[in-house]
């Protein structure tokens, strides 16, 4: 593999200015995070080495800490623009269906769809969130929440619409979300079904437990 001329003119991201505000993550060419996307998901983060994600690349390890300072850099961009992407998608899904239970089926079809499209970044995602730590953790989380947010809202609109019964709308996101989510440990692109009938299976079960009778 060999280096191309971009990767020496990249600068090094800058330090982090320990005052307190939010550091997020530097920014990180797409083929590098693809590329530590599938080492972390095949290796494991603990067991992944930078050496590694180079050579997926194409690039020597030097070339690679003038686009991140360490490992963590690029676990962060990996679950930063997983949960950024789906919640954008999301979002756009259910903006403009009127329907609770209909807005519920579109949330499941773009979830399981996320992960069958990105099932070694989902891996990542679900495995190795511990691994973070301090203001990236925390930035993590809100980010986290505000895409489970969406999910709460959308059941305690149906019950407040009288279209679901009443129910914590919070435990009820956690159970339809888990369907979807672990989807990643079992869904077969190439099975009989597809990502939306699966979706439409789970949804079913879903509203029927929640719709009123």
């Amino acid at each position: 593999m060999t280096q191309s001329t971009a990767d020496t003119a990249s600068p090094r991201p800058p330090a982090d200015p320990g005052n307190g505000a939010p550091i997020g993550a530097p920014t990180v060419r797409p083929d590098i995070i693809a590329a530590a996307t599938r080492v972390f998901s095949k290796r494991g983060y603990h067991a992944a080495s930078m050496s590694e994600i180079a050579d997926e690349v194409g690039i020597r390890k030097p070339s690679l800490y003038h686009h991140v300072r360490k490992k963590e850099d690029l676990l962060f961009a990996i679950h930063e623009q997983l949960i950024d992407e789906l919640t954008a998608e999301t979002e756009r899904a259910i903006a403009s269906v009127q329907d609770p239970a209909e807005k519920l089926a579109a949330s499941l079809r773009v979830a399981l769809g996320f992960v069958s499209r990105n099932k070694d970044a989902v891996t990542v995602f679900l495995q190795e969130r511990r691994e973070l730590r301090g203001r990236r953790w925390r930035e993590l989380v809100a980010k986290r929440d505000a895409y489970e947010h969406l999910i709460q809202d959308l059941i305690a609109e149906g019950t407040r619409r009288g279209t679901f019964v009443d129910v914590d709308p919070a435990i009820a996101s956690k159970a339809v979300l888990a369907m979807a989510n672990w989807g990643y440990t079992w869904f077969d692109p190439e099975g009989p079904m597809s990502a939306d009938e699966v979706a439409d299976v789970f949804a079913g079960i879903a509203i029927r437990g929640l719709v009123q009778r």
